[in-house]
């Protein structure tokens, strides 16, 4: 299979062996994602009943919408071959992972609870999975539990909770004649064992030998062969789970023991009580909340988190990230007056917070609403964590929470903040699916994560239980933003103030899409909006400095960045300080100001490339060029291997290729990047600077003329050094200057 297309999935790896078929690794096409494909076995005729078994299994799963179940996209079929699409956990089985090495306590609790939410879920939908193992669980670096494999689920009307009655879905979902034995014989319940017929409490004992297993290492029934095996479980209590780890509080061992009870009628009776009784035993355990938290895995499993922006040099910094659009600000080319900050800031005292859930919540929501502030988002942090531990079930701070982590991972990007805020998100909705903040907060977690249909759907049902609020809308904008629908993202927008006059995110937000769209007046315009709406926010005075850059006026520009500085030093201010002197031609003075964006981010590739360049046409620092235009590279590829398909990295990669001088290199990395089709002026232009020091000309002009069209200003091409042959060019006039000329004043 692998290199083969089956519909629009290009088939890349084999992932091994699942319960009906081999499963792949395949990319969609359509999407831009990897996803994870089950096809039916070929190389054999395949019985009526396998098919059905094959669709049950994505029927099964597709039913049921939870963070710890498989999503399935699309079951289909192609030239015979029958196929279900899923989600691509990128991750390891519960069965590796135990044989790799000996859990934690508070890592296995995790995990349990986790697995007991997912089957509760189950349970209530009327599906008995039948094959529970630690095969079928797979745990990815962040200590996110996935249930896998619902191939030999059963359909148990009676165990449902009332809403799926459908007499096909009964008929489809009975395959399995009275007296077959399915399943997997270690872990299975005595009645399964002796093909009678089973219900919730039959995952339940399975459950209670996976259990076993993640406290132990072993498992509770065990024997030479099959035979024995089964004789153990049907006759023999299990092993002492205290001699194997006597560190397991005795409420869990006790929970194991009904959990594995022979009969059904003495054994604990839901997997609701087997959760509850779980989360009671692990009290005082486990820090934090007893939902997937980062644990001390060792195989990098992480999805990684798309970045977004514009990477070169030539491109003043806008966007720092999937959240950052939600704290970016603006005001007008003026010296800004300095006002008193209504919310109380960082190292002064804090008047009391009333000790209880809500008036905890209140507060970091305060801080929160000024994200933009020294202190506040550490401040919500502190507050949240004291706010679930008085009340563990708030969905709405457990979705405040996963806002705060965002941000920190806008301001300090780290994989720790995506997992923190990610595991917030998922515990706000289970908890409350009713409450709109927390599908809002797994809309954005499922964006950082590049699952943007997943996203949207999260977000248009936060739009739909809050009909009023425009967050949701805001956010929507960001996310179709990201998708390149920017009709549809100013559309949201729009209704995101109509709801809402007085938010000075959405403003934010409206100024990021008209300068991505070139429209730069109302970029300016929206960020004054917002600075007004809140006084000094150091984003929005960086913003302002790019946008003002665009517009022809560099000394607003300027003004604005200094005031930005006053405030708090960050990086991205001192290379927005850099760009605007090298494209003053001031390359010299240049140079400290790359290089403190250096100095204070070293792990940005193109604080790196910025630097390379200022080196480069300096007068006295020549020598030193190739050695930052290194360090650019090997960091851009880093990037790369986690986002192989993002067109402004490849950019990125072969213009710093092409200014180091190896332009056949330079060249291979530009042919990987389809930017005669992209609508991103930062991709355009930079395929343009590389064409032009790779000696090809035409493409040059092609590339430079498709990026005007798409909103590049024309003061950076025309003070762009690496441009400065290509400017005599006749076609530059005839091409690049008239599309200039026709395009709408910005």
């Amino acid at each position: 299979m692998i290199g083969r297309r089956l519909s629009h999935y290009e088939v890349l790896a084999d992932l091994g062996a699942g319960g009906m078929g081999v499963v792949y690794r395949a990319h969609d096409t359509r999407l831009d994602r990897d996803v994870a494909i089950k096809v039916l076995p070929t190389d054999r005729p395949l019985t009526q009943t396998a098919r059905r078994r094959f669709q049950r299994e994505a029927m099964a799963a597709s039913a049921l919408n939870h963070p710890n179940i498989i999503t399935i996209y699309e079951v289909n079929s192609e030239d015979n071959t029958d196929f279900i699409v899923m989600e691509y956990v990128r991750g390891i089985t519960l069965s590796s992972l135990l044989k790799k090495r000996r859990l934690a306590l508070s890592e296995a609790i995790r995990y349990c609870v986790q697995i007991s939410d997912a089957l509760t879920k189950a349970h209530a939908a009327g599906i008995i999975h039948r094959d529970l193992k630690p095969g079928n669980i797979m745990v990815t670096e962040d200590g996110l539990v996935k249930v896998l494999d619902f191939g030999l689920a059963k359909f148990d009307p009676a165990a449902a909770d009332g809403k799926t009655t459908d007499q096909e879905l009964t008929h489809q979902f009975t395959l399995t004649q009275p007296g077959a034995v399915t399943g997997t014989v270690a872990y299975m319940s005595p009645e399964q064992a002796r093909g009678e017929s089973v219900d919730a409490r039959s995952d339940i004992f399975s459950f209670g030998i996976v259990m076993f297993e993640m406290f132990s290492g072993h498992l509770p029934f065990a024997g030479p062969n099959s035979l024995a095996l089964l004789h153990n479980l049907h006759f023999s209590p299990p092993r002492d789970l205290t001699e194997m780890r006597p560190d397991v509080p005795k409420p869990l061992t006790l929970l194991i023991s009904r959990m594995l009870e022979k009969k059904t009628e003495k054994r604990i009776q839901t997997m609701a009580e087997v959760g509850s009784e779980l989360r009671r035993g692990a009290s005082g355990l486990v820090d934090g909340p007893l939902t997937w938290h980062p644990s001390d895995a060792t195989i990098d499993m992480t999805a990684p988190s798309p970045r977004s922006g514009r990477f070169s040099k030539r491109n003043i910094w806008i966007a720092a990230g999937l959240l950052a659009l939600l704290v970016l600000a603006g005001i007008g080319g003026w010296r800004w007056h300095r006002k008193a900050k209504p919310a109380q800031q960082a190292g002064t005292q804090e008047a009391p917070v009333e000790d209880n859930a809500y008036a905890l919540y209140r507060r970091a929501r305060e801080d929160l609403d000024h994200s933009d502030r020294d202190g506040n988002i550490d401040a919500a942090i502190k507050l949240l964590g004291r706010a679930v531990e008085h009340d563990p079930q708030s969905a709405a701070s457990y979705a405040a929470l996963s806002e705060a982590y965002g941000y920190k991972n806008t301001f300090n990007p780290d994989p720790q903040w995506i997992k923190l805020a990610s595991e917030s998100a998922n515990k706000a909705v289970v908890l409350d699916n009713y409450l709109a903040a927390g599908h809002v907060s797994l809309g954005m977690a499922k964006m950082s994560a590049g699952d943007s249909t997943e996203a949207e759907k999260q977000l248009r049902t936060a739009a739909d239980l809050d009909p009023k609020s425009a967050v949701p809308h805001r956010d929507l904008a960001l996310l179709y933003e990201k998708t390149g629908k920017a009709d549809q993202a100013a559309e949201e927008l729009k209704h995101a103030i109509q709801l809402d006059s007085t938010d000075w995110k959405t403003y934010m937000a409206t100024g990021l899409e008209a300068y991505q769209g070139g429209r730069f007046k109302e970029a300016a315009s929206a960020w004054e909006t917002a600075l007004k709406l809140e006084p000094d926010n150091v984003q929005a005075l960086r913003n302002l400095g790019a946008v003002y850059h665009s517009m022809g006026r560099d000394d607003d520009a300027v003004a604005a960045l200094q005031h930005a500085l006053e405030i708090k030093p960050v990086p991205d201010v001192y290379s927005n300080l850099g760009t605007i002197l090298f494209y003053q031609g001031k390359y010299d003075e240049s140079v400290p100001a790359f290089e403190k964006a250096v100095a204070l981010n070293a792990n940005d590739f193109a604080n790196w490339g910025n630097l390379g360049d200022a080196y480069r046409w300096s007068s006295a620092n020549k020598d030193k060029a190739k050695a930052a235009y290194q360090q650019a590279t090997a960091l851009v590829k880093e990037e790369l291997a986690k986002n192989p398909t993002a067109a402004d990295l490849q950019t990125g990669l072969a213009m710093y290729l092409a200014k180091s001088g190896d332009n056949g290199a330079a060249l291979r990395a530009l042919n990987q990047v389809a930017e005669a089709h992209s609508k991103d002026p930062a991709v355009l232009y930079d395929s343009a600077v590389v064409y032009e020091l790779c000696g090809k000309r035409d493409q040059a002009l092609d590339s430079l003329l498709a990026a005007v069209k798409a909103g590049q200003d024309l003061n950076d091409i025309k003070n762009e050094p690496e441009f400065v042959s290509l400017r005599a060019d006749p076609r530059y006039h005839l091409q690049i200057l008239n599309a200039a000329a026709a395009k709408p004043s910005n």
